[in-house]
């Protein structure tokens, strides 16, 4: 990350739509997905519900951003574009991860 110019993180920046989608999918439709999947299991008693919760939780939290850089790298992908929506979505993380995991699982901390 360190060898990227600043130039293409400004780039990286500006790709608003790019950047929208992304941040939809990894806090949305994984979340979304895992969050029914859970529920299906436990449905189908294959699986408790504290570890169905807990999948449902990890699943709201936004990815690593050395996890990121090291998979983009890995297959050649688009560097300052993966550490700039890994670094905002750690940033959007603090905000949306407690509503996501209210709305799921309608829990709250004491």
């Amino acid at each position: 990350g360190i060898g990227i110019k600043t130039e293409e993180f400004t780039k990286a920046f500006q790709r608003l739509r790019f950047n929208t989608f992304l941040q939809l999918f990894n806090f949305g439709a994984v979340s979304s997905i895992v969050f029914g999947f859970s529920r299906l299991l436990v449905a189908a008693n294959a699986l408790p519900q504290s570890l169905a919760d807990g999948m449902t939780i990890c699943a709201s939290l936004p990815i690593t951003v050395n996890m990121v850089l090291v998979l983009t790298k890995s297959a050649g992908g688009d560097e300052a574009a993966a550490i700039f929506n890994a670094a905002f979505g750690n940033l959007m993380g603090v905000f949306v991860s407690p509503a996501l995991i209210l709305g799921y699982l309608g829990v709250r901390g004491q």
